[in-house]
């Protein structure tokens, strides 16, 4: 027997109510799934247009700048632990963000060979950065130290004990834009 056939012997037997109990039934279920396909295209559609407006290789947190623009040097504790026991250097580079511009202030670096400090200061209220230095050319090298994502204005040290050869260094929230060279003989 077919659907129809059943629909027809329905009706006969449960008579003018039980079409209306039928018609209801079948439009509630069509109103139902038109509704979980519109949201399901919804969210489909923001979830697209969020991925075309956000080239941003990192997630955005809600960050709140501690009060009067105060800035902080980490303790030892949050120094990372690829520096733990470098030596106190007496070489001290200077590396800045600063304007929003999504760069340091410098893109090439050059120290003698063992202990050095780079002193980041970042001075983008309200912005991510860290510095990330790695062996080589590029950041597929060995991570050699880093600091933490840190919003600024914050100033940080990192304190490495390094060997003669070239080194990049880069901000892992920003790679593409905040970049350079560490030259150490």
């Amino acid at each position: 027997m077919t659907s129809r056939d059943e629909l027809t012997r329905t009706t006969r037997v449960q008579g003018r109510a039980g079409r209306g109990r039928l018609r209801t039934g079948i439009v509630t279920r069509a109103a139902a799934a038109a509704v979980v396909l519109g949201a399901l295209a919804m969210a489909a559609a923001a979830c697209d247009s969020q991925t075309a407006q956000d080239p941003t290789p990192v997630k955005t947190f809600k960050i709140t700048p501690a009060p009067g623009g105060a800035t902080s040097v980490p303790s030892a504790a949050a120094t990372p632990t690829a520096t733990a026991g470098a030596p106190a250097s007496s070489n001290v580079l200077e590396l800045t963000a600063s304007g929003q511009t999504l760069k340091f202030d410098k893109d090439k670096l050059a120290a003698p060979a063992g202990p050095v400090t780079i002193r980041f200061d970042n001075r983008d209220a309200g912005v991510v950065h860290n510095v990330h230095v790695f062996k080589g050319t590029d950041a597929k090298g060995e991570s050699v130290g880093q600091t933490d994502l840190e919003v600024g204005p914050v100033t940080q040290e990192l304190k490495l004990d390094l060997q003669p050869g070239t080194y990049y260094y880069q901000c892992d929230a920003h790679p593409t834009t905040m970049k350079g060279t560490l030259t150490v003989s």
